[in-house]
């Protein structure tokens, strides 16, 4: 532990999810996997902007300033034996995790909050807070895809998270050639439960652990030939993983866009055209990249109740971790439980409300972007100090102390 400390002091850029650089990507293809002809589709296409995609990297920002955020980016599910039991009823992982309900990571019930959210922006028909919110979502869904966010062996061979999430992503031509694969592995969005399908995704990522860090090891990950470590190896030997996981990850991010706005009614929004399909999604979502064995667990069904517009809502778990927390990401609605009728302005999570109709042009990621004063990584410099101090903080937190 003293070690790992000692490194997030002396490293502050220490990575915890897939990079900027792949946080960007991946929210640039969000709306690819939906039907071609569908009125969203062409819709999220023109509104792709620079800005938008980098909105996408907030919540890993937001960490700087607020040590509770980063459990929310994953899910260590197999703090609990097997880890199929771990409990998807947040009251009820309250019980039975204690402290460690939090510390072991919230993905799936961010997931679900900034849906609900979404839902309410699409509902106000508010162009602004319905991009906001969406770019803003997809950090989450695409981290809970992260193979080493479904785990507690985090960063196996002191370094194979960094290494893999973001160095090997920062270079040019393994994003493209991963983004290229991942193109050809589009599942079919449909019906899924945000909270559900997330745990779901999170199993399934914690039995490919074992891929990855063969990967790793064959690199040479803790110089296991004596020959010094070869990053050409890592991708070679990881990149159908990391496809596989982008594949799904976007096909599940296409399916909440999707159902979000079916949800919300189906609403004509502003920039639609006279003759786009406005089908809503019926059948449940499948992936290609590695499928849910046995299919997505279902939701439990609850009778109804007048609990307000968020989704599910009446559902007994209907409280979670987020719930007495302002929302990071746009204004209009809260996460966790409460209302979610949109509107309102952008507060927190690093930026104000876009101007979508001007201002921004959207650039092709391939384009090449201007150069940012980012470091390599999903987290922003830390100065000295304050922040080291929270980044301590919440790797403290990110290490649960008992297995239930």
């Amino acid at each position: 532990m003293f070690r790992r400390l000692l490194l997030l002091a002396l490293l502050p850029n220490f990575a915890f999810a897939w990079g900027f650089d792949g946080h960007r990507r991946l929210a640039s293809m969000m709306q690819e996997p939906l039907p071609a002809n569908h009125c969203l589709t062409a819709w999220f296409t023109a509104r792709q902007t620079a800005a938008l995609q980098d909105r996408a990297c907030d919540p890993d920002r937001d960490r700087n300033t607020d040590p509770t955020e980063a459990p929310r980016h994953y899910l260590e599910i197999d703090w609990v034996n097997p880890p199929a039991s771990y409990p998807r009823d947040w009251q009820q992982a309250l019980a039975d995790l204690r402290q460690n309900a939090t510390r072991n990571g919230t993905v799936p019930w961010r997931v679900e909050d900034q849906y609900a959210g979404l839902v309410g922006a699409f509902r106000a028909r508010d162009v602004n807070l319905i991009l906001d919110r969406a770019f803003y979502m997809s950090h989450y869904v695409t981290d809970s895809f992260s193979v080493l966010h479904n785990t507690k062996n985090f960063d196996p061979n002191d370094g194979l998270h960094s290494r893999w999430e973001s160095d090997m992503l920062n270079t040019p031509a393994n994003i493209n050639a991963i983004r290229d694969q991942a193109r050809m592995l589009y599942g079919t969005p449909g019906r899924i439960d945000p909270r559900y399908a997330t745990f779901d995704i999170v199993l399934v990522g914690n039995g490919l652990v074992g891929q990855l860090v063969a990967a790793d090891v064959a690199a040479g990950g803790l110089d296991a030939g004596g020959g010094g470590y070869q990053r050409t190896v890592l991708f070679t030997q990881s990149r159908e993983l990391t496809a596989r996981r982008w594949a799904d990850a976007l096909t599940v991010m296409a399916s909440l866009l999707w159902m979000a706005w079916a949800d919300a009614g189906a609403p004509d929004l502003p920039g639609f055209t006279a003759g786009c399909a406005r089908t809503t999604p019926m059948a449940p979502a499948t992936l290609r990249g590695f499928p849910v064995m046995g299919g997505w667990t279902p939701a439990p069904v609850v009778p109804p109740v007048d609990a307000g517009p968020v989704p599910d809502a009446g559902r007994p778990d209907a409280g979670r971790p987020d719930a007495s927390v302002s929302d990071g990401g746009a204004g209009g609605g809260s996460a966790g439980g409460g209302t979610a009728a949109g509107g309102g302005t952008a507060a927190g999570g690093g930026g104000g409300m876009f101007n979508v109709g001007g201002g921004d042009i959207f650039v092709p990621f391939d384009a090449g972007l201007p150069q940012r004063m980012e470091p390599v990584g999903c987290q922003c410099q830390s100065a000295p100090g304050f922040f080291v101090l929270l980044g301590l903080v919440a790797l403290f937190l990110r290490r649960p102390r008992t297995t239930s």
